[in-house]
């Protein structure tokens, strides 16, 4: 692996790193450009910006470079050359033909990172600074206050708020060559499941549904990873990248290389720091709706998950717990939770955690807003905390610790971080453009431009800090609906927003948590069954209106929810499918969640529910071991195939499959037997599946042997997901099923299933399942090796100061069948013929 930092600079003066970069990091190599003033028009109109160089001078300055290898072509462009033409990017609402003469800097010499190395490379054409005024909302007088009520909550709106100036920017646009077949990947989580970022335009904004990354990644083994917390606007022709960022006071990236695609997630890390580990019970099963009412009804959900033996490891409180009149208080009505503490209880003997949802809007009328409001910590809208101001983050926790934490709450679900959605209105979805457009204008009103991406990052920090201030030895789970890189160091978990019940938006979700995943982020998953069931009927049962029309956003196709035989069986794929993310969480309004509202015992969807339930805590100790994999070596989970099989052709063409550990994870994105309104359908109950050559697979549920390298008709009826793994596999299980993960399992056996077929190794780790001793070596950790030549299994040496298991139960699959035995073993390296 090699990391270039790279910094085009307006004013020779080379700034510090931003806050997603790591303190401590060093690259192993850093090139400074100085860029020389440049007079170029700006011409703003409905078909954009476009900019065109005007005669002058343009110069180059390779003013540091540590290491050798990186290289400046070009030098100066001769007077009267447009060293990269006319560049058509978006425009901000300006009236047509607004043409102004901007004295801008620019960068034209060609920077080759890769120049004098093995590695592939892209190529920076140019780079562009514009300047540009930095604005915020201020208050004139007594603030007129407005509350307006959305599906995405209260907002308030202060109306006689002005814009002031703040401070002076630079709009930064960077152009990149890249060759002609490099798939890229990244850019964090958007709608749209575009699977490759060639020959398309995405806006890198925070919005319910889309969650960016500054990162985009290249199968030619080449990362770019943009130093930048503001807006951002990503589009590629012509095998040109072009990247403008809304407002910087430098463009600085870095070029990540590497042999193989999971090093370059491996360098994002290395950059933007490690994810930390969740506690054990944040791997198992969560459920969730909106809304539960009562701690009474909690209690029930609890004991009736226990008298139907099914494993629950999380319940969640969302939205609506406050008084009348309270919005967004963190203070839940005494009448429905009359005792926290008693409900936290209750759970926590049975083994279940609580996760309270909480917002960064708090209304007046409420104990929190008159805190925020008496401190000055408000954004102009009189509702909004500034998660930028560290005193601000600190009231907010006080604010968290004072009922929930101090209660028992274990977990955190930090809604609508983004926090500001202005398109999330209307009938008609708005286009791209627009929505970026008005999504802008309402961030930078209240939040510097330069890191109007990041509010979110500070929210996750301030609850990860101030948390592990007061219980040091409590790991930090935040589920949150923004975030931004280096956010997988607070104990974040992303999930996709709001979105709707169709066939088309499930497989669209497979290719966003991979994307996610690309980018660095480990930890993503999707409301299973997704928010949105139905439509027109369900809004208005939910909001009382007795006309009208839905919101754009509000299309499921299951009016009736759970009695709809069409949305149970897509409920079950949607379950399927989360089985096999990172974290496995059921989430929605219009209809309930809960295993029970499918069915009863016997029925196919609450036996196939149950089941793939049971399987995530059957194979909960291989998820664990994974996620040790993730924290000690930047690992991936979840990935696309082209992460291990980039050479294949077929592997880029399979974007509805993918690599969860070992496991090939294919979901089934289409209905069978029912469509909606419980029309009953009669296709083909297989699906098509490519198996990646190189390897062998196992299906895991026949366990028969298959080929790798070709394509297959796979069966899949409603009860079974095609699920495959690979040969040389060693999979940690639990045959127990083990509910309770809320408490120390501290047990003296453990069970490993192995599949022949090709050598194989894996890292069996165990520890407390909370706290933050593991990263001081309080855990246990065997590496596993499988030797198919020989047949040998053998346990290395236990690694840390937890204690080991004595007892290795295995069973060995093969080509012809299957074999059992158990190993003693006293933590000292131990070989076995098998």
């Amino acid at each position: 692996m090699r990391i270039i930092r790279v910094v085009c600079t307006p004013d020779g003066i080379c700034r510090e790193s931003g806050d997603i970069i790591e303190k401590d990091f060093t690259p192993d190599e850093c090139v400074v450009l100085t860029a020389e003033p440049k007079e170029h028009y700006v011409t703003q109109g409905a078909g954009g910006v476009r900019e065109d160089t005007v005669a002058g001078g343009v110069t180059a300055d390779v003013r540091a470079v540590n290491a050798g290898g990186s290289t400046v072509v070009g030098g100066a462009a001769a007077d009267g050359d447009a060293v990269s033409g006319s560049t058509v990017v978006p425009g901000n609402g300006a009236a047509e033909n607004d043409e102004r003469k901007v004295q801008g800097r620019r960068i034209a010499g060609r920077l080759e990172t890769g120049a004098g190395t093995e590695y592939a490379f892209p190529v920076q054409e140019a780079c562009v600074m514009t300047p540009k005024k930095i604005t915020r909302y201020a208050i004139e007088g007594k603030a007129r206050v407005a509350v307006k009520k959305t599906v995405d909550g209260e907002r308030t709106v202060v109306e006689n708020a002005r814009e002031i100036p703040v401070g002076e920017a630079w709009e930064g646009k960077l152009t990149f060559s890249i060759g002609e077949k490099e798939h890229i990947l990244g850019l964090g989580q958007h709608e749209d499941g575009v699977a490759n970022y060639r020959g398309c335009r995405q806006y890198l904004y925070q919005n319910n549904m889309q969650i960016p990354m500054p990162v985009f990644l290249s199968t030619a083994g080449w990362a770019i990873l943009l130093d930048a917390d503001c807006l951002m606007i990503y589009e590629e022709r012509d095998n040109r990248i072009t990247v403008t960022l809304d407002a910087v006071e430098q463009v600085a990236y870095y070029v990540i290389q590497g042999d193989t695609m999971a090093e370059l997630v491996a360098g994002i890390r290395k950059i933007t720091g490690k994810a930390a580990m969740l506690p054990k019970w944040a791997y198992g099963y969560i459920q969730s709706r909106e809304r539960y009412c009562s701690q009474e009804e909690i209690r029930e959900v609890a004991e009736e998950f226990g008298k139907r033996k099914i494993p629950v490891s999380c319940l969640v409180q969302d939205w609506q717990y406050w008084g009348e009149g309270k919005w967004g208080d963190k203070h839940p009505d005494k009448v429905r939770y009359p005792d926290l503490k008693a409900l936290t209880n209750t759970l926590h003997d049975r083994g279940i955690s609580l996760m309270v949802s909480v917002w960064p809007n708090m209304n007046k009328g409420g104990q929190d807003n008159q805190e925020m409001m008496e401190a000055g910590k408000l954004y102009a809208n009189l509702s909004t905390y500034d998660a930028f101001d560290e005193e601000a983050r600190e009231l907010y926790w006080k604010q968290c610790e004072s009922e929930f934490f101090s209660g028992g709450t274990d977990a955190w679900w930090c809604d609508s971080t983004e926090p500001f959605t202005p398109d999330w209105n209307g009938a008609q979805k708005r286009t791209d453009r627009e929505r970026y457009q008005i999504s802008a204008a309402e961030l930078t009103r209240y939040m510097d431009a330069r890191k109007a991406n990041v509010y979110a990052l500070y929210h996750a920090k301030g609850i990860h800090d101030n948390q592990r201030k007061a219980a040091p030895e409590t790991r930090v789970v935040n589920l949150t609906r923004s975030g931004y890189l280096s956010s997988q160091k607070y104990g974040t978990i992303l999930w996709s927003g709001d979105i709707a019940a169709t066939w088309d938006v499930l497989k669209r979700q497979i290719v966003e948590g991979l994307q996610m995943a690309a980018s660095g982020i480990p930890y993503w998953n999707l409301d299973i069954g997704a928010f949105f069931v139905g439509n027109l009927e369900s809004w208005k049962r939910w909001s009382g209106a007795k006309e009208g029309t839905q919101p754009w956003f509000w299309h499921g196709d299951f009016e009736e929810g759970v009695k709809d035989k069409g949305y149970c069986e897509l409920y079950v794929r949607w379950l399927q499918y989360g089985t096999f993310l990172p974290v496995m969480r059921s989430h929605g309004t219009d209809t309930p969640r809960e295993p029970w509202q499918f069915g009863e015992e016997g029925g196919l969807y609450y036996d196939t529910i149950v089941r793939y339930i049971r399987l995530r805590y059957y194979l909960l100790p291989y998820f664990y071991s994974l996620a040790y994999q993730v924290w000690r070596e930047d690992a991936m989970t979840m990935r696309s195939l082209l992460f291990d099989y980039r050479e294949e052709e077929k592997a880029a063409e399979a974007e509805d499959e993918f690599l969860f550990g070992d496991f090939l994870v294919c979901p089934v994105t289409f209905p069978m037997e029912y469509g909606p309104g419980s029309v009953p359908l009669s296709e083909e109950k297989k699906r098509p599946v490519y198996l990646p050559a190189g390897d062998g697979w196992y299906d895991y549920e026949t366990k028969e042997y298959l080929v790798g390298g070709r394509e297959i008709s796979a069966a899949a009826p409603v009860e079974r997901m095609p699920l495959y793994v690979k040969a040389g596999s060693i999979l940690p299980v639990d045959s127990r099923e083990t509910a309770d993960l809320y408490h120390e399992q501290q047990g003296e056996e453990v069970e490993l299933e192995i599949y022949a077929g090709k050598d194989g190794s894996f890292t069996c780790y165990l520890d407390s399942g909370n706290g933050y001793g593991y990263q001081q070596g309080e855990y246990a950790a065997v590496g596993l090796q499988w030797k198919e030549e020989s047949r040998e299994l053998t346990l290395g040496a236990a690694e840390g100061e937890y204690a080991y298991p004595v007892r290795w139960k295995y069973t060995l699959y093969t080509e012809t069948g299957s074999s059992s035995g158990e190993l003693a073993y006293a933590g000292q390296e131990l070989t076995a013929k098998l």
